[in-house]
């Protein structure tokens, strides 16, 4: 009986190929060298230059119900008012409420004087509107002829009128204590006394209706 017992574990131990247990642990080796390739792959990706995106993007990826924290003061990057480039440009934006941010700036072209401009950027369903009273009551529009797209630390401001287009990439400052270009200072204070006047100091008594 235990003769026969010995040939049958002889016979099983035969049966087994010793390859596969080899095999297996091959396998296992390149399963995870694979796993770890593909891991540094996506690790090791190229970010798409931010120009691209602002050029591109037109909507928000994060939740629209949110507005992106625009708030800053702003250096010119490039830019161009009714096909002619921009050669200075300074703006400053502050926070009024959490879809409300108040904004004035100066802007240069080649050619011409610094002009001043002011107003609220309204932020509604992952866009921004141009908020504009209507004088001197308390009726604010809110226009669409603005497209603004945020990236990071750089911002970029499309206007629309009727004599042109502006548009502007901006970079914030980041420096403490940066000031503006001396030659948009003039511009810069008037635009921000209106601005105060206007819309600032008048805020909390504003009532919205549909523009354009």
């Amino acid at each position: 009986m235990p003769l026969i017992l010995t040939l049958i574990s002889l016979f099983i131990l035969g049966c087994t190929n010793p390859n596969n247990t080899k095999n297996s642990t091959i396998s296992n080796i390149d399963i995870n060298k694979t796993t770890k390739s593909k891991a540094l792959t996506l690790e090791s990706l190229p970010i798409s230059p931010q120009i691209s995106m602002l050029e591109n993007r037109t909507v928000y990826e994060e939740d629209k119900s949110i507005a992106p924290d625009i708030a800053g003061n702003y250096e010119l990057e490039r830019g161009t008012d009714h096909q002619k480039s921009v050669s200075k440009a300074y703006m400053v934006i502050e926070k009024l409420d959490d879809q409300n941010f108040g904004y004035y700036y100066a802007v240069q072209d080649e050619k011409a004087i610094a002009n001043g401009l002011f107003g609220i950027f309204r932020y509604r369903d992952g866009t921004f509107l141009n908020k504009v009273v209507d004088g001197d009551s308390k009726i604010t529009t809110l226009n669409h002829n603005i497209t603004l797209i945020t990236e990071g630390q750089r911002l970029k401001l499309v206007v629309k009128g009727s004599f042109g287009k502006r548009t502007i990439i901006w970079t914030r400052v980041l420096e403490d204590g940066k000031k503006e270009d001396k030659s948009l200072s003039s511009a810069l204070a008037d635009a921000k006394k209106s601005y105060t006047q206007i819309y600032k100091d008048r805020f909390n008594t504003f009532i919205e209706k549909e523009g354009y």
